[in-house]
């Protein structure tokens, strides 16, 4: 839920682009590095007290450690159930930690994931004396070269290192990633991210933007905003007061994705970067290339929001071909246009359209806030879903339709609407063809001339004079029954075609 502030900026806005639910919203005089400004008011009570008691701690072992003090704190709340866990209150471990800690262990039932999917089996955990140990240890995990590209200075935003601890197997669950990006964006867990004061390493003053050895990646997202509105009543080191001369400092925001867009009219009054402007003390700045041209169309991989003397712009990293290579640069975002995106409310009913399976996102894809892939739909343990949003966009001239679904398990997301089907269709139809062995309780199921309520004409019968030789039957038609969503055959028996259950067949 919003409260009532004052003028909404361009970084609150940027803050909450990658999560369907709200959050708390700072105005103009607020600073929205400032982690003490985060009341937890989209969680519950006892998730609030759970973040809240382990807040101050994640952030300062977080910073120590090089690491996302929002990925601790998502991963502790997903791990434990915010706090509520067996192995959680017994054992004092958040994380899932398994072994034993200093002698001390538990076991426990646990699920993992396989090839063949989930099952339970029994674990030993460690167990910890207090939670303090259990954030320490976690810490201590993942300093180690495995888990390098964990950290905040490889990584360089949150996102990215949610994605790569599954990749370097902290967590077996395929959509684990997500779950831990959803928890931040919905509890606006990145703002502790911003707060480095008990930082050790590379950090600078907490008026400047960390600028780390590895200074070549422009999705460092190590600064400290604390400094963006200088105090003038504050003198440090009886040095003369900088009220105007501080270097910006740049919150990142990837996607899942390149998105494709245009250049502008006037993209050439814009320069090109190779940091965002004024975030280091030496950026350097490129013209466009002669061939390039208004409407000519380039990819974005990266978002960043400067601030600047309390200013606020958008920034986006482009992709350039020059050549057989391609180089990224930023640029101001007046450079570039996005596909103008078109919302409507709606009451609509799908099916999801299981062999026409989409990648699902928090945001429109083509969004102008980056988009961040949830899940494959082919995930979702739901046939049917229900929309109350509907957006349209051109792309290269054509129309793109999306719907936001409401889905279990992982709230509301937006999906291209070539993976749904309309539930005011009888049912849908694909061009197919193929051998299927009848299951040996075949004779159960009748036989139609039509995919039963898709035709008044409908005749149905059983398996009666039907001269069957083998199990093995041809078919050169599948569709979809979409009031049960349900799947079809149309098959050939005699020289005649019947449509039957897919359940006929053996699987």
């Amino acid at each position: 839920m919003y409260k009532n502030f004052m003028k909404l900026t361009f970084l609150s806005l940027a803050l909450v682009l990658f999560g369907a639910s709200t959050v708390t919203l700072a105005d103009d005089n607020q600073n929205v590095s400032n982690s003490s400004n985060n009341n937890f008011t989209n969680a519950q009570p006892y998730q609030a007290n759970f973040f809240n008691s382990i807040k101050d701690s994640a952030v300062s072992i977080a910073n120590q450690n090089d690491l996302f003090p929002s990925i601790m704190m998502a991963q502790a709340a997903l791990e434990s159930g915010y706090g509520t866990s067996s192995l959680a209150t017994n054992a004092n471990n958040y994380f899932g930690i398994k072994g034993n800690y200093q002698g001390q262990s538990t076991s426990m039932n646990t699920s993992e994931y396989g090839s063949s999917g989930a099952y339970n089996t029994n674990a030993n955990f460690r167990k910890y004396p207090s939670p303090a140990e259990s954030l320490q240890d976690y810490a201590n995990f993942l300093n180690t070269a495995r888990y390098s590209n964990v950290h905040r200075s490889v990584a360089g935003t949150y996102q990215i290192a949610a994605q790569n601890l599954v990749q370097d197997g902290y967590a077996t669950d395929p959509n684990y990633s997500f779950k831990l990006i959803k928890i931040i964006n919905d509890n606006a867990l990145f703002t502790f991210d911003n707060n480095q004061n008990a930082s050790s390493g590379n950090n600078q003053s907490n008026n400047q933007q960390n600028n780390s050895t590895n200074s070549n990646k422009p999705s460092d997202n190590s600064s400290n905003n604390s400094g963006n509105k200088p105090n003038n009543n504050n003198k440090q080191n009886n040095k003369p007061k900088q009220t105007q001369n501080l270097l910006a400092t740049a919150t990142y925001f990837s996607g899942s994705h390149q998105i494709s867009v245009t250049l502008s009219n006037n993209f050439n009054k814009y320069n090109l970067y190779n940091h965002v402007k004024d975030t280091r003390k030496k950026v350097v700045k490129y013209k466009w290339l002669p061939n390039l041209k208004s409407g000519d169309i380039v990819n974005v991989d990266l978002m960043a929001v400067q601030n600047h003397n309390g200013k606020n712009s958008i920034w986006y990293r482009l992709d350039l071909h020059e050549g057989k290579s391609t180089k990224k640069y930023w640029v101001y975002n007046k450079a570039i246009v996005f596909p103008k995106i078109d919302y409507k409310k709606v009451n609509k009913n799908f099916v999801l359209d299981q062999f026409n399976p989409r990648d699902t996102y928090n945001h429109v894809y083509s969004y102008n806030k980056m988009a961040m892939k949830i899940a494959s739909s082919v995930n979702f343990q739901v046939k049917k879903v229900f929309s109350d949003m509907e957006a349209a966009f051109y792309i290269n001239g054509m129309k793109s339709t999306w719907y936001r679904i409401s889905v279990k398990g992982y709230g509301k997301v937006w999906i291209d609407s070539n993976g749904l089907i309309s539930t005011e269709k009888n049912a849908k139809y694909y061009q197919e063809n193929g051998t299927k062995t009848l299951a040996s309780n075949y004779k159960q199921f009748k036989l139609y001339n039509h995919i039963p309520g898709t035709n008044k004409n409908e005749l149905k019968q059983n398996w009666n004079g039907i001269n069957l030789t083998d199990k093995v039957v041809s078919y050169d038609l599948k569709g979809v029954r979409v009031k049960y969503a349900t799947v079809w055959y149309r098959i050939h028996l005699n020289n005649k075609s019947y449509w039957i259950s897919a359940q006929a067949f053996a699987q």
